[in-house]
């Protein structure tokens, strides 16, 4: 096992967790929006990357 596949492997547990949490509270609704946002946001910023090297190249 890589490091980057042991760090996204605590990652998901994390959030996991985070899910299991939000749910026993009654907001797992605006965890699944929270996390919609979030990875909306690293698409957003993984995309300009990309243009950028595109560009660069």
């Amino acid at each position: 096992m890589t490091l980057w596949q042991l760090i996204g492997l605590m990652m998901a547990g994390y959030l996991l967790l985070l899910a299991r949490s939000a749910w026993k509270q009654g907001e797992f609704k605006q965890f699944l929006r929270s996390l919609l946002i979030v990875a909306t946001l690293c698409a957003i910023i993984a995309g300009a990357v990309l243009v950028a090297m595109t560009l660069d190249s």
